[in-house]
C-alpha cells in the first residue's frame, strides 16, 4: 500500500480540485435543447414535476405501475387514483383531458394511449434501446463523441430458474452478437488504451441475481455454486472474445455475497490472471471502507488487479425503509454529506493502491469528479490509469467538458422490455429529481458553483449534525441506528434476524448443526411437565428433504 496522505497532501489535493471545478463548469457546453426537440418538452415536464414532492411521487408511482396496465380503462382509473389528490396542482391542459377521459370508451382510449407513448418515449431518453441492434447503434453514436460504453440487460431479480436461464443466454447471446462489429470499428486512442495496453471494447454489466432465482445470503453455498457456475461461463466467453465484464452491486442484502462469488470465482487457476473484470462499491454504504480494504488485500494475494466502479448507490430509499421497517440498523449514511465524503476517501485509497485496484468513479456530481481527477493528478498518475462512468440521457454538457478535458468516459447504457426497465427508469428519475441531486441544484435550481464545489466535510462541519471522522485506512465501527421498539414503553420487539449479516448467518449454521446431530432421537411427549411413553410412535421426516429422518 501506499504512504499514507498527510494533511498537507489533502491541502493540495483540495486546492487543485477547486481548480479543475471551476474549469468544468467555466467549459460546460450549452447542450440544451430547443423548443422543437421532444427532449426540450421533457425537460419541461421534468422541472414542473420537480416543483412539488407530492405530485412527483404520485407521478413516478404511476409511470412504475404503467407496464403492467393491460387495458385503456385501467390506465386512466390509475391516473385518475394518483392524481386525485394532486389535481390543483395539475396544469388545466391536464385536468381537461382527466376529465375527458371519463365520458367515452374512446376518449379513455385515447388518454391512455397518449399516457402510455408519453412514458415510452421519455424511457427512451434513459434507456438506449429495446434489442441488441438498437444499443449498438446508440453505442456507435457514443464512441463518435469520443465516450465508451458498458451495456447492462434491463431486469431486476429473477423468480424462476428458467427465467435466470434465459437472461445467462442473454448476456452471452449479447457478447457474441456485437463484439465481431464492435472490434472492426475505428480505433480511439483515448478510450481503447490506458495506461498499461489496450483495453476492451465491449464492456458488459452483470447482476449476479439474475443468474440465480434463488440469490439469497442464508444460502451461501448453493448461490455461489449456481451463481458462480454461471458467471465462469460468462467469463469465459468475454475472455475468449476479448470482452470486459462488471459485476454490478444491488441491494445490501445481496452485497457480501456478490463480493464473495466474485473474489471465489476469480481466485480459481483458470481466472487469477484475468485483468478485464470488476466489481461495483457503493459508498452510501458505512460496510464500503472496510470492503475496499479486504478487496485490496484479495487482490494483492491474487497477484492481478481488477477494477472497482465506485458509485454512491441507487436504493437509498429502500434500504433506508427496509431496516426501519425491520427494525435492522440502517447499512446507508443518512445524510448525502457523508455519502460523498465517504467517496470521496474511496476515491483516494483505490487510487493509491492501484497495482491492485483499477478506479472507475462513477458520478455525475462535477465536485466527486474534480477530487477523483485531482488526486490523480497529485499521485502522478496519467489519466489512462483510471475512467470517469456516466449515465446514459443525463449531463450531455458534463460529459463534454470531460472529454475535452482529455478524459476517458464511458456511458452506462441499460437496455431491453420496459415492463423489466421500468423500476430502473423510475430510480433514475428519482436520482435526477432528488431534492440533494447535483444536477437538480446545478442545472434546475441554478445553485453557484463555490456551493457546488464545496468539500463535503466542511458541509458537514457546518450541520447541526455530531461530526463524524470517516478514516478509509481503518476498519470503521460507525455507529449504528438503534432497533425500532414499539410505543409501549416496556415492551420491544425483536427484529427478524437480518441474514445479510455474516454474524448472524454464521450463527444460523452453527444452531442449524446443533440440531442436525440431534435428529432421529425418539421424543417422548411431555405432559404436565412429565415425559409420557407411549407404545405408538409417529415418525417426522424434514419436508425439504423426505429422506432427512428428524425423529
Amino acid at each position: 500500500m501506499s504512504a499514507e496522505l498527510t494533511s498537507a497532501d489533502l491541502a493540495a489535493i483540495e486546492a487543485e480540485t477547486q481548480t479543475i471545478g471551476r474549469h468544468l463548469f467555466a467549459n460546460l457546453a450549452d447542450t440544451r435543447p430547443r423548443i422543437w426537440n421532444r427532449r426540450w418538452w421533457d425537460d419541461r415536464m421534468m422541472a414542473w414535476s420537480m416543483q412539488d414532492e407530492s405530485l412527483k411521487v404520485q407521478l413516478f408511482r404511476f409511470v412504475d405501475v404503467l407496464p403492467m396496465l393491460g387495458s385503456a380503462d385501467s390506465v386512466t382509473e390509475h391516473l385518475q387514483e394518483y392524481l386525485a389528490t394532486v389535481q390543483d396542482k395539475l396544469p388545466m391542459a391536464v385536468r381537461v383531458a382527466l376529465g375527458v377521459a371519463r365520458r367515452t370508451p374512446f376518449t379513455r382510449a385515447a388518454v391512455a394511449r397518449a399516457a402510455r407513448l408519453s412514458a415510452q418515449d421519455f424511457a427512451r431518453r434513459f434507456i438506449a434501446g429495446e434489442n441488441a441492434r438498437q444499443v449498438l447503434r446508440a453505442a456507435k453514436n457514443e464512441r463518435q463523441l469520443h465516450r465508451g460504453f458498458t451495456l447492462d440487460i434491463l431486469g431486476e431479480a429473477v423468480i424462476s430458474n428458467s427465467e435466470a436461464e434465459q437472461y445467462f443466454h442473454a448476456y452471452l447471446d449479447l457478447l457474441a452478437a456485437i463484439t465481431p462489429e464492435v472490434q472492426s470499428w475505428p480505433a480511439d486512442a483515448l478510450i481503447d488504451q490506458d495506461a498499461r495496453g489496450p483495453i476492451p471494447r465491449v464492456n458488459l454489466s452483470v447482476k449476479l441475481s439474475a443468474l440465480d432465482s434463488q440469490f439469497d445470503p442464508l444460502d451461501h453455498d448453493g448461490t455461489t455454486r449456481r451463481a458462480g457456475g454461471r458467471l465462469k461461463e460468462l467469463f469465459r466467453a468475454a475472455r475468449r472474445l476479448g470482452a470486459f465484464i462488471n459485476v454490478d452491486m444491488e441491494s445490501y442484502d445481496k452485497k457480501d455475497l456478490t463480493l464473495h462469488i466474485f473474489q471465489t470465482v476469480l481466485g480459481e487457476p483458470e481466472f487469477r490472471d484475468w485483468t478485464d473484470v470488476g466489481i461495483v462499491i457503493q459508498c452510501y454504504l458505512e460496510d464500503a471502507a472496510a470492503d475496499l480494504i479486504n478487496l485490496r488485500d484479495w487482490a494483492q494475494a491474487r497477484g492481478t488487479p481488477v477494477w472497482v466502479r465506485l458509485v454512491k448507490g441507487a436504493y437509498w430509499d429502500y434500504e433506508t425503509i427496509k431496516a426501519k421497517s425491520h427494525g435492522w440498523p440502517i447499512p446507508v449514511f443518512q445524510k448525502k454529506w457523508q455519502s460523498d465524503a465517504n467517496f470521496e476517501n474511496s476515491t483516494r485509497f483505490v487510487l493509491q493502491n492501484s497495482p491492485h485496484l483499477r478506479c472507475a468513479l462513477g458520478s455525475h456530481n462535477l465536485r466527486s469528479i474534480a477530487h477523483g481527477i485531482a488526486t490523480a493528478r497529485h499521485l502522478e498518475l496519467p489519466p489512462s490509469a483510471y475512467e470517469l462512468q456516466m449515465l446514459y440521457g443525463m449531463a450531455d454538457a458534463e460529459k463534454q467538458a470531460l472529454v475535452d478535458l482529455g478524459q476517458r468516459l464511458r456511458i452506462y447504457m441499460p437496455y431491453g422490455d420496459l415492463i423489466p426497465g421500468m423500476a430502473y427508469l423510475v430510480r433514475r428519475l428519482l436520482e435526477n429529481t432528488s431534492n440533494d441531486s447535483f444536477l437538480r441544484a446545478g442545472f434546475v435550481d441554478k445553485v453557484p458553483p463555490e456551493v457546488l464545489l464545496q468539500d463535503p466535510k466542511e458541509v458537514g462541519r457546518a450541520s447541526s449534525l455530531p461530526k463524524e471522522t470517516i478514516d478509509i485506512d481503518q476498519k470503521p465501527t460507525p455507529s449504528r441506528s438503534e432497533p425500532m421498539s414499539t410505543t409501549h414503553p416496556s415492551f420491544t420487539n425483536q427484529p427478524p434476524v437480518d441474514f445479510a449479516r455474516a454474524e448472524n448467518r454464521q450463527a444460523m449454521f452453527e444452531a442449524l448443526a446443533i440440531v442436525k446431530g440431534r435428529m432421529g432421537r425418539d421424543c417422548p411427549l411431555i405432559i404436565g411437565g412429565q415425559s409420557v411413553e407411549t407404545a405408538e410412535k409417529m415418525q417426522s421426516h424434514d419436508p425439504s428433504l423426505r429422506s432427512r429422518f428428524v425423529g
